[in-house]
């Protein structure tokens, strides 16, 4: 069985609900009762600190779920989730599709999986927030959201639909220091920059990226 056939499953009693652009689906402190399947659109979800600033998590599209607090012990959602376009997502209960899984061994298995991939993921951006200066982790993000719904594939590499300040929240650094790594980029012609849009080649920015983490060769003056 497909995520898709779980979530639309009659058992479930699935509702349809349709999100504006810049639409918020929930708030952190809203009760963790639903999970969510996007069918079409853009989702992206925030980490909100104590101060109301926000951390860019995940750039979500068609085919993807999110609100994974709903299947914990947690309360409440815990985080933001906010529409980027015209969004369509399936919600269903927590509890009721917890119910389902108990048998239904294919979908449990690939909720499972997914569930791992992203707790892999979250450990490593965390990782990367402690040991990598803002440059490197810029063009790490960069390279993430080149292959999400929100980057469009382009002749000479993608349009990725982000603004400075959105990007910085991904990065996890000032948006001003985000901006200036942007210039840097432009300046080597590796990056360009739109009203809220980036334009770059993926494949030259993993080149960089190789560079950047090769290691020193020692050489000896004879």
């Amino acid at each position: 069985m497909t995520l898709q056939l779980l979530f639309t499953s009659p058992t479930l009693s699935p509702q349809s609900v349709a999100f504006s652009a810049n639409e918020h689906v929930y708030e952190p402190q809203d009760p963790a009762q639903y999970v969510y399947y996007i069918r079409s659109g853009e989702v992206r979800t925030f980490q909100v600190s104590d101060d109301g600033s926000d951390r860019l998590m995940e750039t979500l599209g068609p085919g993807e779920w999110f609100n994974a607090a709903a299947f914990s012990s947690e309360m409440v959602c815990g985080t933001r989730a906010v529409c980027a376009t015209p969004t369509v997502v399936v919600r269903v209960s927590a509890d009721k599709l917890l119910a389902e899984l108990t048998h239904n061994c294919v979908a449990a298995g690939i909720l499972l999986k997914q569930f791992a991939d992203r707790l892999v993921k979250a450990r490593a951006d965390a990782a990367h927030l402690v040991f990598d200066d803002c440059n490197t982790r810029l063009i790490r993000t960069l390279l993430q959201l080149s292959q999400t719904v929100a980057a469009t594939p382009r002749a000479d590499g993608v349009e990725l639909r982000i603004t400075h300040l959105q990007l910085a929240q991904a990065v996890g650094a000032a948006r001003e220091t985000v901006s200036l790594a942007l210039t840097d980029l432009r300046k080597q012609n590796l990056l360009r920059t739109g009203r809220n849009k980036l334009y770059f080649d993926p494949q030259v920015l993993r080149d960089l990226q190789l560079v950047c983490k090769a290691p020193l060769v020692a050489t000896t003056v004879n």
